[in-house]
């Protein structure tokens, strides 16, 4: 297979618990639906992005310069979820209605040009999307590097 196009954002803050882990955020320039998206990043690095979090919706938004939208793994069947089969306990929803008609499963977005707020789309619909893998954290010795990289096929 041929790797898309990506781009990684690493966390800017450090902790002094070495033990626990922190998302890293991957965009990839790919358009996909929603489950192939998915199929995607749990082949590659952990899942859609999760974004559990204000630090996590943060660095989400910074990969605004990339694209309008891109999937994400919040979907709803009947009820909200991420993909991991987690409940949404944090919301970052845009604040326009999304007219989702009878669409019994519909699957979400960040909006990336409006502060990576969330809509829901078709899931057949082919977009770029967020994967998103684990990264340990550092002790306050060392610092992470808020990284940024562009890589090409």
């Amino acid at each position: 297979m041929k790797f898309p196009n990506f781009t990684h954002f690493s966390p800017s803050s450090f902790s002094t618990t070495g033990t626990q882990l922190e998302p890293k955020f991957i965009y990839v320039n790919n358009s996909m639906s929603w489950s192939k998206a998915q199929k995607f990043c749990r082949g590659n690095f952990v899942d859609l992005a999760i974004i559990r979090n204000e630090n996590d919706s943060m660095m989400v938004e910074k990969f605004g310069p990339f694209a309008d939208y891109s999937w994400i793994g919040l979907y709803r069947d009947p009820i909200f979820n991420w993909s991991d089969g987690s409940s949404v306990l944090f919301s970052n929803w845009h604040n326009v209605y999304n007219v989702i008609g009878l669409m019994k499963v519909i699957c979400g977005v960040t909006s990336l040009r409006e502060s990576g707020s969330w809509e829901f789309l078709s899931c057949g619909r082919k977009l770029p999307f967020m994967c998103y893998t684990k990264l340990p954290r550092v002790s306050s010795q060392q610092y992470y590097y808020y990284g940024f990289l562009r890589a090409l096929e």
